[in-house]
Formats: C-alpha cells, structure tokens, sequence
C-alpha cells in the first residue's frame, strides 16, 4: 500500500470513528484534564419520558429452579425428591404472597430487594423460556441468544447477526443508543452501523490521541483541537475538524456527565454495594448498574444498556455460588431502584434478567447441577405487570431431565421492544418461530 493510501485508510478510519456521532470509544484511563469543549456542555439531567431497557445477563446458565422455588402441590413435592441436599422447603424462600399474592412459589433468600419490587407489583417472573431444538453447549445456546435466531445468521437474510445491533440500526442508530458495560463487545451488537459505546467501565472512556503516548493528553487534545479549529470548515480538512470535534465532544460530555453524577450521588446519599472489605471497590455488578445509571443522569439517549456476570455453570458447590451471586445482583438493584427513582425514571426503565439456559431438574453429585434447557426470566421496572407470566410448571415438567421450554426468549423481547420501548419487533425478530406465546409483562 502506498503512503497516500496510508494516508487516506488513516483519514476514513479517523472520520468513521468521529463521525458515528461522538462515538471516537477507548479503553485508556480517564483524563482529569477536561477538553475546552465542556464550556459548551449544560449540566446533565436525565431525559424525560426516554423509555429504555437494561438487559443483565446472568453467564454460564444460572439454575432457574433455585431462583424461584416450587413450594406447593405435586411439583414441589418432585422438586424436593430430586434436590434433597441443594432445594428448599416451603419457608426457606422469601414470600410471594404480597403484591400479585402467589402461594405456590417463594423467591431465593438472596432476592430481597427484588421481593420489595414483587410486592409493589413492579417485579414478574416468566416461566419455562427457551428456543426451538435445544442445545445444551454454552457457545451455541449463547449465539442463538446473541443472534435471535435458532438457525443461525444465514436466517437473517442478511440483516446485522446482533438482535441489539438490529434494533439499533433500526430506532437508535447513533453511537449512544446501544450500550454494553463491562461485559465487551458481545454478538448480539455484531453488525451495529454506528459505533455502539462499549467499555469496561464509564471511568475508562476517552478518545486517545495517540495510543502509543498517552501522557500528557489534555494538553494534547488541546493542541489538536485549537490547530483544527483554524482550518477551513469545508473539504477533506473541514471533516476532519467536524469528527474531530464530534470524538472530544463525546469525551468532554462523559466527564462532566460523571463530574455531575458524583455530586448528586454525594447529595442524595446513593451508595452502590462495596466489596467485603473494601471501603471504595464496589462490587463488580453495582459498578456496572452504577454506570449505567450514571449515564442515565447524564441524559443519553441510550435505549438498550447490556451487561451481566458470570460465574452460574454452577456444576458443584450450587448453593453457596448462588447465595453470593444472587446476593451480588439484588444488592446492586436495590441501589439502582433507588437511584432511578430518585432522578424520577424508574417508570421509564424496565430491566430484563436472563440467562442462556436453565440447569437439570435433579442435582448432581456434587451439590450441582448440570446444563438444562428452558429457565425463568426475571424482569422489573416501574411498568412492569407484576406476576408469574408463561405456562405453569406440571408434574410431567419436573420429572424430565430438564424443563422443556414452552415461551420463546424471542416472544418476551417483542414484548419489551413493542410494549415498552415502543418500537415494531417484527424486523428484529425475523425468524419463523415453530411456537409463538402472548407475553404481557408491560
């Protein structure tokens, strides 16, 4: 390649990142310098009336049947049967019967703050969630969640293999409107037309000048943008003062946008869960929430937030790994109630629990249990139809190796993306489904 050619591979890259609508993303440490730009940045204030969807992905196939226990009738007793070390009996699992009043169920110790949203009629649990011809490999079972597709890519007659990366070129395509916090670039963005905001943590955000030098970037970034800001506002040059500007003010939005946040945080006392023994390190999930609810305050108009935590192939040693994951998700969510509402978005806000698939009905013999198929979905927010959603477990269901599934993962995110984000599912979902289920959790 020729250094002309260089040159202008250079120039597209540089416009293509600048251009994605302030969406120039690295994983560098941020810069207490903060860019001339922020002069021209009001201070952050969440949206109004801006319906979005926080998606939590629970890795590695969590045991949905520990989750929410069967504790009444003929289930319970088979459930009991073939857990007798690792199920629980009626009154070891939190109440159900405020809000919706469910008696036949109780929620996992761990689910507190969750239980709170239950009895306020804001929390719903849907049963027996999966796909057609199960697969019970990690790495299929995650790409037909990732795609939305049980047949793979070739079934999306050449749309984005990403269900999110769909909805995003569809209804949010700028860089903001799709976001994944600390669990990378996953497949189900593959495909986005615009840069989606993908990073570690929002702390981590900035447009490097030049990744081989990072010191000293304030001050770099200034000399760029002042030597840019001479330039003609037209031409090959003009555009790339225009991404440029465009890529810093991305940067400068996110630093005040935490610059803000901090101090309303400070003010209203909101404390995401720290890690035992640390005064300052939060919990890996009440950082991720704290992000996210950070760039709520900050008012971008994100639509789809992702991200989750793994640890769930819970094949040994279940009962303890749950207790500490559970506890890590509803802490983190307690927080992030409090927080939403406190900035009065809650009822704009639904969060979705998921996981790619559920475990066997039996445990093992080391106090586990292996891969399993159809699993519960957990889903909360200020609109929520609070109440257990999907067709009732049955004796038959109990005996098999593992839940069959009989409510398409597909049928709840139509249910979200039409009855909550407003939006046609129809292109996001294309598919030809063998069975179709009427979900109304919004």
């Amino acid at each position: 390649m020729s250094n002309g050619n260089l040159v202008n591979e250079s120039r597209r890259n540089f416009l293509r990142v600048g251009a994605a609508g302030a969406g120039a993303l690295a994983l560098g440490a941020m810069s207490n310098g903060t860019s001339p730009l922020a002069s021209k940045l009001a201070k952050a204030t969440p949206l109004p009336n801006h319906k979005r969807l926080v998606v939590i992905n629970m890795l590695g196939g969590c045991d949905g049947l520990n989750m929410l226990i069967p504790v009444t009738g003929s289930v319970a007793t088979i459930y009991q049967t073939r857990r007798p070390t690792i199920g629980f009996t009626q009154g070891q699992g939190l109440s159900l019967t405020g809000g919706p009043n469910v008696s036949e169920f109780e929620l996992h110790p761990s689910f507190v703050n969750l239980q709170a949203r239950w009895n306020a009629g804001q929390a719903a649990f849907v049963q027996k969630v999966g796909y057609p011809n199960k697969n019970l490999s990690h790495f299929v079972s995650e790409d037909v969640w990732s795609y939305g597709a049980r047949s793979g890519i070739a079934s999306l007659g050449g749309l984005a293999p990403g269900w999110v990366a769909r909805y995003g070129n569809l209804y949010a395509p700028t860089s903001m409107g799709l976001a994944s916090i600390g669990v990378g670039r996953r497949l189900d963005f593959e495909g986005a037309t615009s840069n989606p905001f993908l990073v570690s943590s929002v702390e981590s955000f900035r447009y490097d000048i030049d990744y081989h030098y990072s010191n000293n970037h304030a001050l770099r970034r200034e000399v760029i943008e002042n030597i840019l800001s001479l330039q003609p506002a037209t031409g090959t040059k003009g555009q790339v003062a225009a991404a440029a500007e465009a890529a810093y003010t991305a940067e400068a939005q996110m630093t005040q946008a935490i610059i803000d946040y901090e101090a309303y945080e400070t003010t209203n006392s909101i404390q995401y869960p720290l890690r035992a023994g640390s005064a300052t390190s939060l919990t890996n999930m009440g950082r991720r929430l704290r992000d996210i609810a950070l760039l709520i305050y900050g008012g971008f108009e994100t639509d789809i937030f992702y991200t989750g935590i793994g640890g769930f192939d819970t094949h040994s040693d279940q009962s303890a790994r749950q207790v500490s994951l559970f506890g890590e998700i509803d802490d983190a969510l307690g927080v992030f109630f409090t927080d939403l509402s406190t900035q009065g978005v809650w009822n704009d806000t639904v969060v979705v629990v998921i996981s790619e698939f559920g475990r066997r009905n039996y445990e093992n013999g080391s106090d586990g249990t292996d891969h399993g198929h159809a699993n519960t979905m957990i889903v909360t927010g200020g609109p929520v139809n609070g109440g257990i959603h999907g067709d009732p477990l049955l004796d038959a269901d109990l005996n098999a190796e593992y839940l069959p599934y009989s409510t398409d993962f597909r049928d709840v995110y139509r249910n979200l993306i039409q009855g909550h984000l407003g939006q046609n599912a129809a292109p996001i979902f294309p598919e030809t489904q063998p069975t179709s289920s009427t979900i109304n959790v919004v």
